[in-house]
């Protein structure tokens, strides 16, 4: 009998790590169009490294058609695709980044690092308060 992977969170393994570790999360909310957030650049970037979506969502433990569904979703956002695909054949299928997918993670990779250097300070405060130790419960999102 085969096992599903087991679903590896950041805020898993935060609880089972340093308590103390803290990390600042962007998400872009473009409205009606959608959102980009660390998993679909994090999942582009993966699909850029090995040229194949499959390779990209095994090492994110992530779905085959979960990760389908998010490229579909990523190329539906911009004007033009991020992602381009080619069906299998002899020489096999696979997937990579278009000019302007590359464009969008370095730019939205720009911004992550854009604000973590402007709150570094405040996030460092706010860490100076956290409790002891953690609560061991997910908590919200907010």
């Amino acid at each position: 009998m085969r096992h599903a992977p087991k679903k590896s969170t950041r805020r898993a393994a935060a609880l089972e790590g340093d308590a103390r570790q803290t990390t600042l999360t962007i998400r872009i909310d473009f409205g009606a169009c959608g959102y980009l957030g660390p998993g679909k650049i994090r999942l582009m970037e993966l699909i850029s490294r090995h040229g194949s979506i499959s390779a990209a969502c095994r090492e994110m433990g992530m779905s085959y058609r979960r990760a389908w569904l998010l490229v579909d979703e990523i190329n539906r956002i911009f004007r033009e695709p991020l992602v381009e695909t080619q069906m299998g054949g002899s020489g096999g299928g696979g997937a990579r980044l278009s000019k302007l997918g590359h464009d969008v993670v370095e730019r939205y990779r720009a911004i992550q690092g854009a604000a973590a250097n402007a709150s570094a300070a405040d996030i460092k405060a706010l860490k100076a308060l956290l409790a002891n130790r953690p609560t061991g419960h997910a908590g919200s999102r907010d």
